[in-house]
């Protein structure tokens, strides 16, 4: 019992952090619902989840953010500017034992609060319901036999289980929650991650059909083996498993929906030739099967591939300038119909299936922000910080980002259904933002994207 006592002598609770994010964009075709918020919603992820406190011997932390956002975009197809205003308030614990266990817990509420009419599902203003965005528990049996012999184990394991994010790679081909089981296991040199888990029920499917949009329930298993022997190098190889379980709502009789597949992938990350010259590649192989459009027995089999490579220099110099360089690549199908990524206008009966489909996160621009399918897309970027000498803006961030799409396969369709024509230049766009941590417990972001489309 006294172990317990001193436990709770020791435990705090940490200040409590307010965001304020600003985000707006622009694009002369209807702004998809995956678009610019997308781009907003994964930087405000990953700046949450690196806030998880660190390990401690013991301590509980409990604090909350508060986030506000603004959304502007012009919808030419309805020819109206769309208005949202969104609020969103989070609550998270966090208690850790010895560094081994660690309980995670964290909660959202909010309410998206829309211009009259401008709710592009018809609907008025929603509020979001409770939602348990993160909620689990991990062992580190490492960390246990370290605390008992006072000596590193030379195998290290950790099991984390509950409601986590999950990337493999470099997560082109996954990059979502799941409620999962992880296995993370270092001997010497190597690295391996294994992971057993199943899709949130309520999140956006990767199949853009109405029946199925708004909701999934896929398996995931995959593994990853990573080589850290190397100085300047850590590459990588990998296994991913989907098998596909969601049920069309309502049902459609004349279409059967499943996507199944499997991804083999490599790559490295690390820096090349300078050592501020950071590098990510990886290259995805991806196979197995879909229902075709207008079919409901008999399934046609995927083959299709994907590559990334991004280059980034950081500058050791006044005001840190950054410049990068991004090529990213995704296989396409010609005799898919309207869609690149959905069931319903995809595939031809009785052919294979060349539509690269994955679960992973690329920023591929904030206004036109198609998904990784028939594209060759071209990034050049650059940021640096104005103010840094100013206490006040030493961490603003003012950057810029040029994307330029082009279909991989000119008579197939790509995620933007409005890209009907036989032509492979999709268009190009400009983005441009602002980064700023006002203080260590408030940030302010605007960013702004506006596409060109082009003859596709």
């Amino acid at each position: 019992m006294s172990k317990v006592r001193q436990y709770v002598n020791r435990s705090y609770i940490s200040t409590v952090t307010a965001a304020c994010i600003a985000a707006a964009f622009a694009a002369p075709v209807r702004a998809q619902d995956r678009s610019g918020r997308d781009v907003y919603k994964e930087h405000l992820r990953v700046q949450l989840d690196e806030q998880v406190p660190s390990a401690r011997e013991v301590g509980f932390d409990a604090g909350g953010w508060f986030s506000f956002a603004f959304f502007n975009y012009d919808d030419p197809v309805d020819t109206k500017k769309r208005t949202l205003r969104q609020f969103q308030l989070r609550a998270w614990a966090n208690l850790n034992i010895r560094g081994e266990h660690q309980f995670y817990f964290r909660g959202l509420v909010g309410w998206d609060d829309w211009n009259k009419g401008d709710n592009p599902l018809a609907r008025g203003d929603e509020d979001t319901d409770p939602e348990v965005e993160r909620a689990w528990y991990q062992l580190d049996l490492g960390q246990i036999l370290r605390n008992r012999t006072g000596k590193a184990p030379a195998i290290g394991l950790k099991v984390k289980a509950g409601r986590a994010y999950a990337e493999i790679g470099t997560a082109l081909a996954l990059s979502m929650p799941l409620d999962m089981v992880q296995f993370n296991v270092t001997a010497g040199e190597w690295e391996l991650m294994a992971l057993l888990g199943k899709s949130l029920t309520n999140s956006r499917n990767i199949d853009d059909s109405e029946p199925v949009t708004t909701h999934q329930e896929r398996c995931f298993w995959g593994i990853e083996l990573a080589y850290t022997g190397f100085d300047q190098h850590r590459p990588f190889v990998y296994y991913l498993q989907n098998d596909d379980h969601t049920a069309a709502k309502p049902e459609v009789p004349a279409q059967s929906f499943e996507y199944s597949s499997r991804y083999l992938g490599v790559g490295s990350t690390g820096s090349l030739i300078l050592p501020d010259l950071r590098y990510q590649t990886e290259l995805v192989w991806e196979w197995g099967k879909t229902y075709s459009n207008d079919v409901v027995y008999g399934r046609d089999k995927i083959c299709a591939m994907a590559y990334d490579l991004l280059l980034e220099y950081l500058f050791q110099t006044r005001l840190h300038p950054k410049v990068s360089v991004e090529y990213l690549f995704a296989t396409g199908d010609s005799d898919r119909q309207t869609s690149a990524t959905a069931t319903v206008g995809g595939n031809t009966q009785g052919t294979r299936d060349n539509a690269f489909n994955a679960f992973g996160f690329r920023d591929t621009g904030l206004a036109f922000a198609p998904r990784v399918s028939n594209l060759h897309i071209y990034t050049v970027g650059a940021s640096f910080f104005p103010l840094e000498e100013h206490e006040l803006f030493r961490k603003m961030e003012l950057g810029t980002k040029a994307f330029f799409y082009h279909k991989a396969s000119g008579d197939g369709p790509i995620s933007d259904t409005t890209a009907t024509n036989n032509a492979q230049w999709v268009g190009w766009e400009w983005d441009i933002f602002c980064d700023w941590r006002i203080t260590s417990d408030l940030t302010w972001t605007i960013r702004y994207g506006a596409f060109q489309p082009g003859g596709a």
